[in-house]
Formats: C-alpha cells, sequence, structure tokens
C-alpha cells in the first residue's frame, strides 16, 4: 500500500492542468481519510503537501476537515501533526512564505482574501486554537516551530479573530510567553513576531503580555543580540515593547517601576552613534527604539504620567543620550527627524528638561547656541520639509509653558543697544518673515505664536518691538510686517500663517487691535476676503481665518465707535448668519481635523500644512466667544419707536399673565391651607380623645394596683387556711391575673396607635412649613413689582390689593402657626405623661406576674 501512495504521488505530481491537479488532490484526501496503515497516510500528507501550494483552496475546501481531526485523534504521531501544521501554513499564506520585513510594512491584509477567510474557519471553533496551542507548548522541534509559524500566520490574516480566541482560552498567553525563552532562536525570533502581531491595538492582551514580564524578556534579547548593531529580531522586539507601551498608561507604569527606562541606556553604551556605518537594519532599530522612548512621553497620555516618565529619563541620562544624537555628525536622515520629535516631548513642558536642553552647544568653533542651530536648518530652503517640520515642533516644545523662555526670545528680536548679536533667537524668527520662502514665513510665524501663548504681556512688549532685515530696508514692527504680508503676499501658506500668528496677537489685548486697525486699509482687505466666494478648499480656509479675525477685533475692541462701526458694516454686506457660517465653516476643513489629531505636524507634502496644533485648540477655545459677542451686540443695538412700544406692550402683556398665575397660585394655596386647618383639626380632636382614654386607663392601673394589694394582703392571712380554700383563691387569683394581662395588652394597642399619630402630625407641620414658604415667594415677588416703578396705573392698583391680600394672609398663616404650635406641645405633653403611664402600667405588670409565680408555688 505504501508503494501504490508513491507511486500515485508521483503520477500526480507529473501531470499537468488544473482538472489533473484537483483530481489528485481529491485523491489523496480520500485515500488519506479511507487508509488505515499510519504509513500509507503519512506518505499521503507529504504527497498533499507537495501539491498545497498550488491548489490551496482545493486543499482547504475539500481537506480541512480531514486535516482538523488528524490533528485531535493522531497527536501522539510528532511526524504526521508536523506535515498536517506546515500544510495549514501553506494554505492560510497569502504569500508562498512569510517573510518578516514584507508582514510588517505590508498593508493589512484583506478580510476577503483566502487566507483570511480559511482562518475564520479554522477559528469557528475556539477548541481548535487550544489544541494548536498545545502544540507550541510542546518542545520538540518539529511540533514547536511548525505550530508557532501557524499562530503567526492566522495573527497576520485576522489578528483581530485570534485575539479574541486567546482572551477565551486559559493558558494560551502562558505558552506563548515560553515560546520567548526557548534557546533555539528561529522559534524564539517567530514567537516574538507572533506577539508584535496580537499586540496591536488590544489593551487586554497588552495588559496580560506586560504582567508577564515581557518587558524584561525582550530587553534582555535586544540586549544579547547587539542592541543597535543587532539584526531584525531587534526591531522586531522594539516594536512589541512599542505596541505594548501605546496610550497604555498602566503599562507605561509598570515599565518605569521595573527600572526598564534606565535599561535603556544600554544601547548607548553598546551602539556608539557615528562610531560605524549606519547599516539599513541599524536605522530601523534607532528609529525602532526611539519610538519605545516617544510612547512613554506622548502628549496624548496623561499630564501625570508624562511628568513622571521624564524625570525619569532625565534622572537615569536619557535625555542627555538622545540629545547628544542631534550634534553628532553623520546621522542618516530618518533618523535625525525621529530624534528630534523624541527631544521634543521628552523637553516639552517639563522645565528642568527644557534648562538642559537650552545650554546644550553645538561642537563648533566657537560654540554655538543648539537651537540656534536647529533654527538655521529649519530656515534652510534645501533642507528637506520633514527635518524643518521636527525643528519646528522642537521649537514648540522648548517654549511650551516656558514663559521666561518665551519673553527671553522675543526681548532677542530687536537686542538693547542696537548690537545685533550672530544667530540670536528672536533675531532668526523676525529675518525670517521678510524671506521670499512661504514655508520660511509660516514657521516664522508659529513660532510667535508660542512666544505669545496665554501671555497678555508678551503680546504687549512685541507691538514695540522693530524688525531690521537689512541695511537696504527700514526698520518695521511685527505687526505692520504682518499686514504687509496680507495686503502684497502671493503664496496662501503664509498668509494663513500671519492669520494664524494675528489671531492669537489681538485675542485678550485691545493695544494690539488698536495698533492693527491703524494700518491703512486692513479691514478692507479682511471684508474683501470674506466677501469672496472661492472654491479651492485652501481659499475657503483662508476666508474663515479672515472672518475669525474680524470677530476677534470686534470683540477685542474697547472704542465702541469703531466696534459699532465693524458691527454696522458686518450687518449691511455680509450678514451675522453668513458671518458666523464662514467661521464654523473652519473647522470642518479636511487639514482643521487631522492637524488637530498630534502635535506633531504629520503630512505628505510642504502645500498641504497650512494650521498649527496649538492654534486649533485656541481656535476651539476662541470661536465660541466671538459668535457670542457678535449675538449680544446685536441685541444691544437701539431699537426704533415702534420696536421700542411692541417690547413694551409684551413686556406689559407677560407681566399681566405672571399676575394671573400668581393669583390662581394663591387661591390654590389658600384652599390647600384651609384643608390643613381642617385636618389640624380633627388631629386635635382624636389628641383629646386619647387624652381622656388615657386617663381612663390611668384609673384603672390604680385599681389594679389597689387589687394586687389587697390579694397580697389575703395571701399573707390565708397561708395556713385549709388546702380547698387556698385551692379555691388561687384560682380566682389567676382569673385576676388573666384579665389584668388582657387589660395590659389593650393599653399597649393604645400606646401603638398614639405613636402611629405622631408621625402624621410631623408632616402636618412640614406641609405648614411649606405652604408658608410659597406664600413668602409670592410676597417678596410682589414687593419687587412695588419697587419696580410700572408706570400703569391699573398695575399699580393690583399690587397695592394683592400687598393687602398677602398681609391678610400673612397674619391667617401667623395664626395657623401658633395653632400648630400648640398643637406640637400638647402633643409632646400628652407623649411624655402616657409613657409615664405606660411605665406604670409595665411595673403593675411585673408585680402581677410575680404575685401569679408565688401563688402557683403555694398551690404546689
Amino acid at each position: 500500500m505504501s508503494f501504490l501512495f508513491r507511486s500515485f504521488a508521483k503520477k500526480a505530481e507529473s501531470e499537468g492542468g488544473e482538472r489533473n491537479g484537483t483530481q489528485a488532490v481529491e485523491s489523496l484526501i480520500h485515500r488519506i481519510e479511507s487508509v488505515t496503515l499510519v504509513a500509507d497516510r503519512r506518505d499521503g500528507l507529504r504527497a498533499l503537501k507537495d501539491l498545497a501550494k498550488e491548489n490551496r483552496v482545493i486543499v482547504a475546501t475539500r481537506g480541512m476537515d480531514i486535516l482538523l481531526s488528524i490533528l485531535e485523534q493522531d497527536r501522539s504521531d510528532q511526524e504526521m501533526v508536523a506535515v498536517v501544521l506546515d500544510i495549514l501554513c501553506i494554505i492560510m499564506s497569502d504569500s508562498e512564505v512569510l517573510e518578516r520585513a514584507n508582514s510588517k510594512t505590508a498593508e493589512k491584509p484583506d478580510n476577503d482574501s483566502l487566507g483570511a477567510q480559511f482562518t475564520e474557519i479554522f477559528l469557528k471553533k475556539s477548541d481548535h486554537l487550544a489544541l494548536l496551542l498545545e502544540f507550541v507548548k510542546e518542545f520538540q522541534f518539529q511540533i514547536r516551530w511548525p505550530a508557532v509559524r501557524l499562530m503567526c500566520t492566522m495573527a497576520y490574516n485576522s489578528p483581530k479573530a485570534v485575539q479574541n480566541t486567546l482572551l477565551s482560552v486559559g493558558g494560551g498567553i502562558s505558552n506563548i510567553m515560553d515560546v520567548l525563552t526557548d534557546n533555539r532562536e528561529i522559534i524564539r525570533n517567530d514567537g516574538v513576531l507572533l506577539l508584535y502581531f496580537i499586540t496591536k491595538n488590544d489593551p487586554s492582551l497588552q495588559k496580560i503580555i506586560a504582567f508577564g514580564k515581557a518587558f524584561e524578556i525582550l530587553l534582555d534579547i535586544v540586549r544579547d543580540e547587539g542592541c543597535g548593531e543587532g539584526g531584525v529580531v531587534v526591531e522586531d522586539c522594539l516594536l512589541v515593547i512599542s505596541n505594548l507601551l501605546a496610550n497604555n498608561a498602566s503599562n507605561i507604569k509598570l515599565f518605569k517601576e521595573d527600572g526598564c527606562i534606565h535599561k535603556l541606556n544600554m544601547w548607548f553604551a553598546a551602539d556608539k552613534t557615528g562610531s560605524s556605518a549606519w547599516s539599513e537594519q541599524r536605522k530601523v532599530n534607532a528609529v525602532s527604539l526611539l519610538n519605545v522612548i516617544r510612547n512613554l512621553v506622548s502628549p496624548s497620555l496623561p499630564s501625570p504620567i508624562v511628568r513622571s516618565c521624564q524625570e525619569a529619563c532625565s534622572k537615569s541620562g536619557l535625555v542627555a543620550h538622545v540629545c547628544d544624537i542631534l550634534m553628532t555628525p553623520g546621522v542618516p536622515l530618518n533618523v535625525l527627524v525621529q530624534t528630534l520629535n523624541t527631544v521634543a516631548e521628552l523637553i516639552r513642558g517639563n522645565q528642568k528638561n527644557q534648562e538642559d536642553f537650552s545650554a546644550m552647544e553645538a561642537p563648533l568653533k566657537p560654540p554655538r547656541p543648539a537651537l540656534a542651530i536647529l533654527l538655521l536648518s529649519m530656515f534652510n530652503e534645501r533642507q528637506t520639509f520633514d527635518l524643518r517640520l521636527a525643528v519646528l515642533y522642537v521649537l514648540s516644545a522648548f517654549l511650551h509653558k516656558n514663559p521666561a523662555m518665551q519673553l527671553k526670545v522675543l526681548q532677542s528680536v530687536q537686542p538693547a543697544g542696537g548690537n545685533t548679536p550672530e544667530y540670536t533667537l528672536g533675531q532668526l524668527l523676525g529675518g525670517a518673515l521678510f524671506s521670499a520662502d512661504s514655508m520660511n514665513q509660516w514657521c516664522s510665524a508659529v513660532a510667535f505664536i508660542h512666544c505669545l501663548a496665554e501671555s497678555v504681556e508678551h503680546k504687549k512688549f512685541l507691538l514695540g518691538v522693530e524688525i531690521i532685515p537689512s541695511v537696504a530696508l527700514p526698520a518695521s514692527t511685527l505687526l505692520e510686517r504682518c499686514g504687509v504680508i496680507l495686503r502684497e503676499g502671493t503664496q496662501l501658506q503664509s498668509k494663513i500663517g500671519v492669520l494664524q500668528l494675528l489671531c492669537v496677537w489681538l485675542t485678550e489685548c485691545p493695544d494690539a487691535v488698536d495698533a492693527f486697525l491703524r494700518i491703512e486699509s486692513i479691514m478692507l482687505i479682511l471684508l474683501t476676503q470674506i466677501l469672496d466666494s472661492p472654491l479651492d478648499p485652501a481659499q475657503k480656509l483662508f476666508q474663515g481665518l479672515c472672518a475669525f479675525l474680524f470677530g476677534i477685533c470686534i470683540h477685542y475692541d474697547r472704542k465702541s465707535e469703531s466696534r459699532n462701526e465693524m458691527l454696522e458694516l458686518l450687518r449691511s454686506r455680509i450678514g451675522l448668519e453668513v458671518f458666523r457660517e464662514k467661521i464654523v465653516e473652519v473647522t470642518r476643513h479636511e487639514n482643521f481635523v487631522k492637524a488637530s489629531q498630534r502635535p506633531d505636524p504629520a503630512v505628505a507634502s510642504q502645500n498641504d500644512i497650512f494650521l498649527d496644533y496649538d492654534f486649533i485648540k485656541f481656535y476651539k477655545a476662541t470661536e465660541g466667544k466671538v459668535c457670542e459677542s457678535l449675538d449680544q451686540n446685536d441685541e444691544d443695538r437701539v431699537p426704533s419707536g415702534a420696536e421700542l412700544f411692541n417690547q413694551q406692550r409684551a413686556d406689559l402683556l407677560a407681566r399681566d399673565e405672571k399676575i394671573a398665575a400668581l393669583e390662581r397660585d394663591l387661591s390654590h394655596s389658600h384652599s390647600r391651607l384651609s384643608e390643613t386647618t381642617r385636618q389640624i383639626e380633627n388631629l386635635s380632636q382624636r389628641v383629646s380623645l386619647l387624652t381622656t382614654e388615657i386617663q381612663i386607663r390611668d384609673q384603672e392601673i390604680e385599681t389594679l394596683q389597689r387589687d394586687s394589694r389587697q390579694q397580697q394582703q389575703h395571701h399573707h392571712r390565708q397561708q395556713n387556711a385549709p388546702s380547698a380554700e387556698m385551692a379555691e383563691e388561687n384560682r380566682q387569683l389567676r382569673l385576676h391575673v388573666q384579665h389584668l394581662d388582657e387589660t395590659v395588652s389593650q393599653l399597649q394597642q393604645n400606646v401603638d396607635y398614639f405613636q402611629s399619630v405622631v408621625p402624621e402630625l410631623e408632616q402636618l407641620r412640614g406641609l405648614v412649613s411649606q405652604q408658608q414658604q410659597q406664600i413668602t415667594s409670592y410676597y417678596s415677588y410682589f414687593e419687587g413689582l412695588k419697587e419696580g416703578g410700572d408706570s400703569n396705573a391699573a398695575l399699580v392698583m393690583e399690587n397695592a390689593d394683592l400687598a393687602s391680600r398677602i398681609s391678610t394672609l400673612d397674619s391667617l398663616l401667623f395664626s395657623w402657626q401658633t395653632e400648630a404650635g400648640r398643637v406640637k406641645d400638647e402633643l409632646e405633653s400628652q407623649k411624655a405623661e402616657f409613657l409615664r403611664k405606660e411605665n406604670a402600667a409595665e411595673q403593675v405588670a411585673s408585680e402581677l406576674r410575680r404575685v401569679r409565680v408565688t401563688a402557683c408555688l403555694t398551690v404546689r
């Protein structure tokens, strides 16, 4: 039989054509299913494996169930299990080989691909994945490696389905983590790749894996592989760490507490940056490490976590190591850009790190400030777009929440004494506004925005600063230069940058508004742009920012005459609704949405960048105030005579309706007070009845006490009497004691009834108090109407009449309050008296019980 299988396999391989391949696969599957000898089944599986690459669909559709059944039933046969796992890898892989690099850089596979569909079929039952994880747990190479490869293939094809199934299988994650400690590198490396796939966008799995000491294991692998000089497995380990840290506060806290931030310094100890050539893999490894650091201090994380990680990086020396890369010659461009972004997030909002960065000097002769050298690179038109944006991100992070450095930069725009030292930060920023390059002007405007953020004093200071671009050009203020760019500029990018600067500058600074309005024809330019009807999206964005700046001028202008002129011009030429729509339309722009997602600019080309992240936050906070001020100013407009008459008439009608409603409320309150009074009278009568009944019961108790004493005296006299007479007396005594018990029970019922009446009286008292408060509020309202001084005589008379009625109600309410207080006092006294009587009754009852016991003992 084995010979027949081998012969059939060779025949199947030699035959060509799809029809012959399909028939061969079907024949093999039928024979595998029907044979009884293990050797024949192995030969059939080997032959099926050879045909699986060219006939994935037919093997998967016809043979999937048989292959899974072999895994379940013949799991002890290692050779057969290994072949089945290889066949499953072939039919689920959409490429001939699942290459590591391609799997990470390729786009996410389509859910309709064959590999994804076959993976979904495999995962329909969680038992299949549990079985596969058992094979992953096996130590034998021929079983463990194909199982890990199959897991990688399925996780790549359908990561979400694999993640959900893993969470439902107990012990599955621990089996995968054991693979990382395997001393066979090929298995360990595929295990790292598997972790990369299953940790994407799944916080639950990320936490489970992180608390399984994944950070320590992965960093040990990075160290053993040579850090930056290591191969692709170093990249895989760093990518897994990035997945575990990305927007996961608990994992970041664990990473910091386990001392893993300090362990990152081993990278710089083992990899002397610039000491050797930068291979492609070394570049990728360096970028991956920097991405890990950025995940620790990402601005999207909560501020306390970012601050603690920044401090930990500073104490461990990691900040200094990363900053050293900036000043190292020969660093590749992509590594330099990622380093700049990392430095920006390490110093953003952290005063100590900002001070340390400002003290950095470039290794030049003479030494220059490192930030000044970076600004020269940003304003160099020959530098790449990514590098210039990264330097701008560093500058914005350096100025973020750093008012002292913001003022220092502004003061350096025009140095004291007229001397202009070389490479002054402020001078570089001011000179870039006179550049012909639109990108330089945009970056300069955005940098000045960060210098003016949340500081009115800085805005006022910048008004008097003059810029001298060159000897041939006259000095001009920064505000005047912005006006020139708006009036004469041809590049839309630079004009949008200047508009952002002006919007931030003029907000909450009336002095800046006055200076801006004095610029020749500036408002006419804004109005012309607002009235235009552009079709290009960028032009619509520019128009919306012009409208926003116009609204800021109206809102913060302290001169009522000019503010009214602008408002009247706005109403007559544009219309308030159209004006508001243009302001709101800015938030719908595609560039606005993209730029609001992250503080580091992430655009494809130079022509796509228009808005700054911090300006968008400012726009969202200020837009509502500007629109509300327009509405208020529209309401404050002086109405005409007819409008004033109609408004007064409407006010009088509304006031009459309010008075009628209050009268109805007073009538309703009066009826409710009458009902309350009747209820109080009824309760008073019930209290009187209870008092009378208590007195009667008191008399009965006294009678019972007297009878008890007589019975005791008679009992002492008759101790030596004949036994027949004693028995008769004991019988009468028991009857009397029974009568006393019934009397005590009836008294207890009366006590319970009295206690049930007390809460009802308290509720009625609260109702009376509520009515008093309501009438008091009505009285206050009418007093306010009287003090308002209405010119309507009829209304005044009605107010006087209502005041008298309220006075009557006050007196009536006072009498009801007095009566309610008296009833309450009486109830309290009756309650105390009843408690005293109840105690006396209890004493009598106990005395009667003692007598009954004594009598019973005597009878015995």
